[in-house]
């Protein structure tokens, strides 16, 4: 027990050495919903019409440790979503590879869900968060583009997920 309290403090102390602190904030806004089961996909057309008329932005946050600066870059932090005036944050893990002025983007997170503002609560579960995106890089900071998240319980034969486009800044600290 002593050694795996030893190991996991070490491994705790030497993350920060070989990353970055790496700060995205963006905004997210869908256009429309859909579920998948058994490769089939299900769409509402009533919804996706909403949100067609409607646009609904989804400020975004996440804060990571991130490991590599080329063309391919990973990381391990917590991401966020505000929704009015609750905020529902998750453990997060990305990778990114560069292909000349895009960036693809593939998240998951999950597991654990946290919620701050009007309501503050905490708790876990078997709900998985995969999100691929697709960002155009408009110097190192800004992005605009677009993705597909998901909302994964493994004992459910069926994903519900959202289609968006948004934008975000990443800021590193080193």
């Amino acid at each position: 027990m002593k050694r795996s309290v030893v190991v996991v403090v070490m491994l705790m102390l030497g993350i920060p050495l070989f990353s970055q602190v790496r700060f995205d904030m963006g905004i997210d806004v869908p256009l429309g919903l859909g579920a998948l089961s058994d490769n089939e996909v299900f769409t509402d057309s009533e919804v996706n019409d909403f949100f067609k008329e409607h646009i609904l932005p989804f400020p975004e946050l996440g804060l990571y440790y991130q490991f590599g600066d080329g063309s391919l870059r990973g990381g391990l932090g917590v991401r966020a979503f505000t929704f009015i005036l609750v905020t529902v944050y998750w453990p997060n893990a990305f990778i990114e590879a560069d292909l000349g002025n895009f960036t693809t983007a593939f998240q998951v997170g999950g597991g654990f869900f946290g919620i701050f503002g009007i309501v503050n609560d905490s708790d876990t579960g078997n709900v998985f968060i995969p999100d691929i995106s697709l960002w155009y890089r408009f110097g190192k900071a800004f992005r605009l583009g677009g993705g597909v998240i998901g909302m994964m319980m493994p004992e459910s034969d069926t994903m519900g997920f959202a289609y968006y486009v948004g934008f975000k800044f990443r800021n590193l600290f080193d």
